[in-house]
């Protein structure tokens, strides 16, 4: 699954905010010796798939990444989720009593494959928009 998933947009809306939010204060605070950790784990298996519900599948959007993604998740079991919740667990609980913390950290080789495709595809963008990025400064 792609790092932004299509029909997750409001989850997306609010996870990002949060990543925001807390990449700002972990700097306002690191003076004070305090740390802010940004766990993003992959799938993992807590029963979250089997417990989804859906709404009546709407023409307008079956043949697009909507409805693709609507019938990966029917289609879907706990074993696409490869996380073990106690070893998640455990990873976050040995991150809290390192002396530096990473602020992000991923669990999951889906997390980090994600999170690696999303920033690779973001610095390719990126570095097609540099000249134009420039040339709005005053001439000098």
């Amino acid at each position: 699954m792609p790092y932004c998933i299509p029909t997750h947009s409001s989850y997306h809306a609010g996870k990002w905010g949060l990543e925001g939010f807390t990449e700002s204060v972990s700097r306002e605070v690191a003076d004070f010796g305090i740390h802010l950790t940004l766990v993003e784990p992959g799938g993992t298996r807590t029963g979250f798939v089997s417990g989804l519900h859906f709404t009546t599948e709407t023409a307008a959007y079956r043949d697009n990444a909507v409805g693709r993604t609507r019938r990966y998740l029917e289609t879907a079991d706990d074993s696409v989720l490869t996380g073990n919740p106690a070893k998640l667990a455990a990873a976050i609980y040995d991150t809290t009593r390192a002396p530096n913390p990473p602020l992000r950290l991923p669990l999951g080789s889906d997390a980090y494959d994600a999170i690696h495709t999303a920033l690779t595809e973001r610095l390719t963008a990126l570095e097609t928009q540099k000249d134009l990025a420039a040339s709005v400064a005053f001439n000098r």
